[in-house]
């Protein structure tokens, strides 16, 4: 576990890089639009963005200046052109793989499948498509798509896993030994609070919610540690001390998420999440 959060710090320190150095060298911006490339319909849906290049140009062209001043005064306009003309492709080429993706649902399908077969079929279908594209060909709604469909996997394979980590015994023990060891700690804090909270009361100057809040509090821990202790029953060596260091890590970042602090990187790691998720 120790190894674990090791290597989540690496992956974090490397993920704060400079995008730079991390991406490699940068590509090649693409060259601008030229007008008269343009088709009728790239004219048509950039109408405004044409217009207002063609203008600019012709007015500084007939200020005397030259070509490349011009075009290099112009390059806002030649920009959004640029921009409308790259947003009209992409969504073209999207409606173009949707008529194509429409024709391979039929094709898996089959006749006869269900609406709830079809759906299943189109997700995973749009899943491989989009995956396939480099991210600086997706649209926004590509994109907004491609991040709903990886969620979705994402759950049914935690949901898979934490139903195979219920009937692990190795897994399961440390899920026990790092809940005792976090409400060990909660319940005898707890203790100290309720213990200086009624003496207040007794002095009248206490808070009576607070007291209750802490008693609460305390019955949840003591009901956490006897489902713990009844869990030990069952596995040979008993729940692991505190004081290893898989469990020791497991219970700092519990404290971490069931008492909102602030999140350390090395309790994201997935290796660490799977328990987490599982005790949520």
């Amino acid at each position: 576990m120790v190894k674990l959060l090791v290597l989540a710090l690496t992956a974090a320190t490397a993920a704060a890089m400079p995008a730079a150095a991390a991406d490699g060298p940068r590509r090649k911006a693409p060259a601008p639009v030229d007008p008269a490339a343009l088709s009728g319909e790239e004219r048509e849906a950039c109408a405004a963005e044409l217009e207002v290049l063609e203008k600019r140009l012709r007015l500084f062209e007939g200020q005397g200046l030259s070509h490349a001043e011009a075009q290099r005064r112009n390059a806002a306009s030649q920009a959004a052109l640029d921009e409308c003309a790259r947003t009209f492709r992409l969504r073209r080429a999207a409606d173009k793989a949707r008529e194509a993706d429409l024709a391979e649902l039929d094709r898996r399908a089959g006749p006869d499948a269900s609406d709830r077969v079809r759906s299943e079929i189109w997700t995973q279908l749009r899943l491989e498509r989009l995956s396939a594209k480099p991210v600086s060909e997706l649209t926004e709604d590509e994109r907004a798509e491609l991040k709903e469909g990886s969620k979705a996997e994402q759950a049914e394979t935690a949901a898979t896993l934490d139903k195979a980590h219920s009937r692990d015994p190795v897994f399961m023990r440390m899920v026990h030994s790092s809940l005792a060891c976090y409400h060990g700690v909660r319940r005898d804090r707890i203790k100290d609070d309720l213990r200086h909270e009624e003496a207040l009361l007794k002095l009248g100057q206490g808070d009576r919610q607070r007291s209750y809040a802490l008693k609460s509090d305390l019955r949840q821990s003591d009901e956490v540690l006897a489902r713990a202790r009844e869990a030990a029953r069952s596995y040979r060596e008993g729940l692991g001390r505190c004081t290893e260091e898989q469990v020791a890590v497991l219970a700092h970042c519990l404290a971490i998420q069931f008492e909102g602090k602030v999140q350390e990187p090395a309790c994201e790691a997935a290796e660490i999440q799977q328990y987490l998720r599982f005790i949520k």
